[in-house]
């Protein structure tokens, strides 16, 4: 099928904040197609995950890719770090949910959501949100951490991530979120494929997850640590794949 080919993307947030990305589709589409929203980690950009969308092509499965508004700082969305929080991502999660189920080469009913780290925590509190949007939804080392951060930076009076400094409204925020009383509220099949040498997130937060969802399967990456590379990025996207062509009723390559 090629390499895909790609379009910009930019959605409006309801505060006048503008989200860009980009849309990566197979060059032939028959059909309306699933489709698979990207969720960038913590400073990060959709850039980085950018490169994974060549296989999806490959699949039959279109991807959407954005930045979060001040989730990186490199963003090319609007906003600045200072100002992002757990719930202005999930607000643009939700965002780009709604615009891409108007579009009309995607099938509203096999959207799915793909996070990793902190994008995989904001990916599983929309999937909770908004049950019925979502097919189904993948998490890579999803970082349920954050709200036990946020206890242990206000506790000590810190405010920085990796030499970020968070605006204040971060940790107060991300703190009050019971994360595992939240997500169960997404029944539909669930994905995580996290590495057991992850420094970052350790694996327990998502072995606690596998026994609160419904219908999860997790995937250990055996020496992986936070973020994935060559083979063991192959291999996290290969099973990504899978899971999703299974549960979009996908055929053929």
């Amino acid at each position: 099928m090629g390499t895909g080919m790609t379009e910009e993307m930019i959605f409006d947030r309801q505060d006048g904040k503008k989200i860009r990305g980009r849309m990566y589709l197979p060059k032939r589409r028959e059909q309306k197609l699933p489709l698979v929203i990207f969720c960038h980690g913590f400073g990060s950009n959709f850039r980085e995950l950018m490169h994974h969308g060549k296989g999806f092509a490959e699949a039959g499965i279109g991807c959407l890719f954005f930045d979060f508004c001040g989730g990186g700082t490199e963003s090319s969305s609007d906003g600045s770090m200072a100002e992002m929080t757990v719930a202005s991502e999930c607000l643009d999660l939700k965002t780009a949910l709604a615009r891409v189920k108007e579009l009309d080469y995607v099938d509203s009913r096999r959207i799915f959501l793909q996070g990793e780290s902190m994008g995989g925590l904001v990916t599983a509190l929309v999937a909770a949100q908004c049950p019925e949007d979502i097919r189904g939804q993948v998490l890579w080392y999803p970082a349920f951490v954050i709200p036990d951060g946020a206890r242990k930076r206000h506790a000590a009076g810190e405010r920085e991530v990796f030499g970020i400094r968070l605006g204040e409204d971060f940790d107060r925020e991300a703190m009050d979120i019971d994360v595992y009383a939240r997500i169960p509220a997404y029944s539909g099949p669930v994905l995580m494929i996290h590495g057991d040498s992850d420094p970052v997130v350790p694996l327990s937060y998502s072995r606690r997850a596998l026994s609160v969802y419904g219908d999860a399967r997790l995937i250990v990456i055996p020496g992986a640590g936070h973020g994935f590379d060559g083979g063991d990025s192959h291999a996290a996207r290969e099973h990504s794949i899978a899971f999703i062509r299974e549960r979009a009723g996908v055929s053929g390559s």
